[in-house]
């Protein structure tokens, strides 16, 4: 249930921030614009009682809220359960924070990135792949390399906790992974947020770790 209210509150944040304050007003429909009560506060389960539907208006509500509620919630059941470490779980939810973002504007705030990244170090030490994978996203920013500076600043965060060879492995399992969703959808044309690609590859990383 923490974890579960972390995602309630990391969603919160990728609605307003850093157009609105995060603290005031309370939660409202997105819709109709009344304020939620208690009942229509708990993670889950209130969409599940709702039947996904605001009760004051009746429009639906973005799935993507109870997703990111639940898989917080694994994430939380996994360090409970001792599976994840601590700064496993921090860049998991930075991960998921910067793809919510990353999904609905092909950007993130990068005050943002800098709090997460800045406080991993207390983790992890500055390594040679971080900095260079740096470098690649103030050179994406500077020129149009048809990629992302956040992608590489979001990469280059991961690398902080991952040898050379998990980062080419993230990179590839990422990439398949952003191929296969273009195939599917068959818009090739389209802009493709990489984040949320970055951050399944992550993920998969981990599970791998447990299985190994």
């Amino acid at each position: 249930m923490l974890g579960a209210s972390i995602g309630s509150f990391l969603s919160l944040v990728a609605d307003r921030f850093p157009e609105k304050s995060i603290i005031f007003p309370r939660s409202s429909c997105n819709s109709c614009h009344r304020t939620l009560a208690l009942r229509d506060l708990i993670p889950i389960f209130s969409q599940l009682l709702n039947k996904n539907h605001c009760r004051f208006c009746g429009c639906a509500i973005p799935l993507r809220y109870a997703l990111t509620e639940f898989f917080c919630g694994l994430i939380g059941l996994g360090f409970g359960l001792s599976l994840v470490t601590f700064s496993q779980v921090y860049l998991l939810l930075m991960g998921i924070l910067l793809s919510l973002y990353d999904l609905k504007e092909q950007s993130y705030p990068l005050i943002l990135w800098l709090a997460f990244t800045f406080s991993l170090m207390f983790f992890y030490p500055l390594n040679l792949i971080s900095i260079i994978l740096f470098l690649f996203g103030i050179f994406a920013a500077l020129k149009n390399i048809n990629i992302g500076s956040g992608d590489f600043l979001y990469l280059a965060t991961l690398s902080l906790s991952l040898s050379f060879q998990e980062v080419i492995w993230l990179i590839q399992i990422a990439s398949i992974a952003g191929i296969a969703y273009c195939l599917l959808r068959k818009k090739q044309k389209e802009r493709l947020p990489f984040v949320p690609f970055l951050f399944l590859a992550y993920t998969s990383l981990i599970l791998l770790r447990q299985v190994s």
